[in-house]
């Protein structure tokens, strides 16, 4: 569908409302919930938007061209017309779809679909408006003028019946990532509840106009949803909703991933509670969003009944817009509250101490309008929750002693930043790295291998996903691509129902084109957990190859995952099972899965170390690298019978072989480094290798939060300006927000697109959904200027074509100032390149190329400039590459950084395929005045 402006989809749908007639074929009946990939979405792109309004439009007035058999391109499908039968679902597509997608655009109904068929198995979602939508179309030709006014009435139907099929929701995640390897996790998303129960059938009296019914809850729509709605047992004048642990919790971290509930009298909550209904004193700690102002949250404890210690904090935000994240660390001696990640409020005074149950709620005021605003009865009204994580070890993770820095804040204070660790001669890497949420316990990816596939780069030049067939047992599921995903930082396996009915799951497959024969495999991989499953990493090659069977596995069971599971298989003859124990639990981080496989033997390592030696019968066969995750049947003796849950998924960061074997000595045996090697393994696995003088010429790299590798130079921060963006805030930058430069920047500016997430400085490209530009881009400036000496940052380019990842100084005419500038820019187009230039008094075309010899969207690299009166001299890495000594700027400008799709410049960048989202990273700034 092309994009239009909201004026011209505006005119195109009060053309096609004139015809307002029903389909009536089968084709287009669509049944709640069968098989609809997102509610709204009509032209299946994705996302909700004008466009599925015109669509559905086009395709009733014009079903020759836009309706299923049409002859345009961008007709509507039957995928479409399922999405998109929002109004009185189960009946015939109408203009009544339009109607309600634009209403729900317009936030004048909060869910799709609008309203089931009456007196169908679904029950409608309440609607509290009634549209009434007058068009008036004029037509004139040389002889005669015709107007035509046709008039719709929508009345959504009045049956407060609880939906019991639930649409999937379109809520943007702002917040930062779940700690899967917290003391407590409960992933609502999962559509189930370990820890937390719903309070059902009483009420706390003032200042809580509702009382607590489960059926206000739900699991079903990919999040835990909390909803105010009236009572209409007349028991109570409304109902409300509230989520509490079985369990008592104390000192520690609390986090939620929360969507806050925006109207006046109304709260949202996240909080800890005990007090005389457990027999204890009355202690809690509070995040409270008062609906009447979104943009804020309120802090507040109470200890031993001792309230009073409010503190309202601006979130930056509307918290009613998307999920964020909220949580406090609560210690002996003070409570710090978090927002996003981010540190913002602490209390040292009287703290709680007595432990109590993790609870959210949400509910209506009574008799409390100078604090909420007075409530206007609007239901129903629903706050949505992710997951709730606590942590014993506290925001730090390692203990309560109060001795450590606060990850998000720490100084130099001598100590190596745990995001910047090398080597510097210690062994491993101390579980310390980090990629997202979840704990990376195992060795670091060997980069020098023979074949490297890095998922976390978000895509794979080797493997390709399995797609559209099945095994057979005691494989119950068929292979989907639809299953596997490279866009959170990792490559993602799942097992999911089947809804096209072909089978009973879709299960997960990634393997390799090519095959490979002796040395080292390896992967960093988090297994699953559940009953029946398994998650895997193996070679196979077999008749459908034309090769005998021959198979080296490395498999983790999900009945049980402190274990793994090595075996092999030469011409089909297998029987090589061994079950090895981990001594730790492989679903709840990554950890290095291995195995060197040589002629007379194959060896399995788990991060790092070898672990079993099998020596007989040994595959002799290349085979494709594979990995995969599906679920058994009819093997209930091996993998426990499966239960169903779904979704399931297993996280790959990378996969590595080489072709040296695990030593990287060409498999000679001869390196007896490692004595304590009782099989015939005399060579020394390279993870535990020390350091030897081995120094790698300023090829050295370290691991980075985000899971990238940092090849670059170390921060200065004895700089004259040092923002380091991996603490999670910026000092001395802001961000763009609201406004746009025009050509060549095919978009709008917006803060939006901008995060500190992982270590770093986020800055994404996006669509941009409100329709003012064609796309959202990101931009952070300094507001000082700064003049003459050397600027430098650390960072992670996009490849795509037709975009720029960026780092330069402005100044000009917004600053009533000359425009002068200098340029560091990387084309998405080729990433093995940067592009240096500069501006005098609005004088450029100063433009170099630069052959950098590795990828920038790789990893981490430092981009720096020296700025003098006479000369400017571009850096990478360290080295001077490039220096410029004619009509240089005299002015000092802010240091910016930005990433934007091109518009019109199609010579320069490659034309931009529209392609979103894309992100460049930014670990930091400096400036040093010389």
């Amino acid at each position: 569908m092309e994009k239009h402006t909201f004026k011209r989809c505006a005119a195109i749908i009060a053309a096609c409302t004139l015809m307002t007639y029903p389909f009536t074929a089968a084709s287009f009946s669509a049944m709640a919930d069968d098989g609809v990939t997102l509610w709204g979405d009509a032209n299946c792109d994705g996302t909700v938007d004008m466009g599925d309004a015109v669509i559905v439009m086009q395709s009733l007035a014009n079903p020759n061209k836009y309706g299923v058999n049409g002859t345009d391109p961008n007709r509507i499908t039957e995928q479409g017309i399922r999405n998109a039968d929002v109004y009185e679902n189960g009946s015939s597509l109408t203009s009544s779809d339009s109607l309600s997608i634009q209403k729900y655009l317009l936030h004048l109904i909060r869910e799709l679909p609008e309203s089931f068929l009456p007196g169908s198995a679904d029950t409608p979602t309440t609607t509290t408006t009634s549209t009434t939508t007058t068009t008036s179309t004029t037509t004139t030709t040389s002889t005669t003028t015709t107007t035509t006014t046709t008039t719709t009435t929508t009345t959504p139907p009045t049956t407060t019946t609880t939906t019991t099929t639930s649409p999937k929701l379109n809520i943007k995640d702002y917040g930062t990532p779940m700690n899967s390897s917290a003391t407590m996790v409960e992933d609502f998303r999962d559509g189930s509840s370990k820890y937390f129960i719903a309070s059902d059938g009483w009420e706390n009296g003032d200042p809580f106009d509702c009382g607590w019914y489960k059926s206000q809850t739900s699991l079903d729509k990919g999040c835990l949803t909390l909803s105010i709605d009236k009572d209409n047992s007349g028991k109570y004048n409304y109902a409300g909703a509230e989520y509490r642990t079985t369990d008592f919790y104390s000192y520690g971290y609390y986090e939620t991933s929360m969507q806050a509930i925006k109207n006046d009298g109304v709260v949202s909550s996240f909080f800890t509670y005990t007090g005389p209904s457990d027999d204890n004193p009355w202690d809690e700690i509070d995040i409270e969003i008062l609906g009447k102002d979104t943009t804020k949250v309120q802090f507040n404890y109470y200890t031993n009944g001792q309230g009073n210690h409010e503190k309202m904090y601006d979130l930056g935000f509307d918290a009613s817009q998307g999920f964020h994240t909220y949580g406090f660390d609560w210690q002996p001696d003070h409570i710090t509250w978090y927002v996003d990640g981010k540190a913002v409020y602490t209390a040292n005074s009287n703290i709680p101490k007595t432990a109590g149950k993790i609870m959210m709620n949400t509910w209506p005021g009574r008799g409390v309008d100078g604090w909420l605003n007075h409530y206007n009865g609007n239901t129903p009204l629903t706050a949505y929750y992710q997951w709730v994580t606590y942590n014993k070890g506290g925001v730090s993770g390692s203990g309560n002693n109060n001795q450590q820095q606060n990850p998000w804040e720490q100084g130099n204070n001598n100590q190596q930043n745990p995001w910047e660790q090398g080597n510097n001669g210690q062994q491993g890497n101390n579980n310390q790295q980090q990629n997202g949420s979840i704990q990376d316990h195992g060795t670091a990816m060997n980069s020098s291998a023979t074949m490297v596939e890095d998922f976390r780069d978000g895509s794979s030049k080797y493997f390709i996903a399995s797609d559209g067939w099945e095994n057979g047992d005691p494989f119950d599921c068929g292979w989907y691509k639809s299953q596997t995903s490279l866009d959170k930082g990792y490559l993602t396996l799942s097992i999911d129902k089947d809804y096209s009915g072909k089978y009973n799951y879709a299960g997960a497959e990634y393997r390799t084109t090519d095959f490979y024969g002796f040395g080292y495999y390896e992967t960093s991989m988090q297994a699953i957990k559940n009953d029946g499953v398994v998650s895997s990493f193996f070679t196979y090659t077999g008749p459908s190859d034309d090769n005998p069977w021959d198979e080296i596995d490395i498999e983790i069971l999900g009945k049980d995952t402190t274990k793994v599971q090595f075996n092999y298989y030469t011409n089909g003859q297998g029987n090589h099972e061994k079950m090895y124990d981990l001594g730790f639990d492989a679903s709840q981080g990554f950890h290095t899965y291995g195995f060197d496989w040589q002629p007379d033997h194959i060896t399995w390592y788990v991060d790092g170390k070898p672990v079993y030696t099998a020596n007989s019968n040994i595959p002799q066969t290349q085979g494709k690298i594979m990995m995969n995750t599906w679920p058994g049947r009819g093997v209930d003796g091996w993998l426990n019978h499966y239960n169903g849950n779904t979704p399931l998924t297993a996280y790959y960061q990378w996969v590595t072989y080489n072709k040296s074997g695990a030593t990287g000595s060409n498999n000679n045996n001869d390196n007896n480094n490692n004595s304590n090697n009782n099989n015939q393994n005399q060579w020394q696995n390279p993870w535990e290798q020390g350091n030897n003088n081995n120094n790698n010429n300023n090829q050295q790299s370290n691991q980075t939060a985000s899971g990238l590798t940092d090849y670059g130079t170390a921060m200065n921060t004895s700089a004259t300006m040092a923002d380091d963006f991996r603490k999670g805030s910026s000092r001395y930058f802001i961000a763009s927000d609201g406004w746009e430069n025009g050509d060549p920047f095919d978009c709008g500016w917006y803060k939006s697109q901008t995060a500190f997430k992982d270590g770093a400085l986020t800055l994404s490209i996006d669509k941009d959904y409100s329709g003012k530009y064609n796309y959202a881009g990101a931009e952070y400036r300094t507001t000082d200027f700064y003049g003459f000496g050397y600027y430098e940052t650390s960072m992670q380019a996009i490849k795509n074509d037709g975009v720029v990842s960026s780092f330069f100084t402005y100044t000009g005419p917004s600053d009533n100032n000359p425009w002068d500038e200098i340029d560091i820019e990387i084309l998405g187009k080729d990433t093995t390149k940067v592009q240096f230039n500069y501006y005098t008094n609005g004088q450029g075309n100063h433009e170099f190329m630069y052959n950098l010899g590795f990828d920038a969207s790789q990893g981490y690299h430092t981009y720096g400039f020296d700025w003098q009166r006479d000369h400017i001299t571009w850096y990478v890495d360290g080295k001077a590459v490039y220096t410029a000594n004619s009509n240089i700027p005299q002015t000092p400008g802010k240091i910016m950084m930005n990433t934007w799709p091109g518009r019109g410049v199609d010579e320069w960048l490659n034309h931009y395929n529209g392609k979103t989202p894309l992100t460049a990273r930014y670990q930091w700034a400096t400036y040093n005045k010389q």
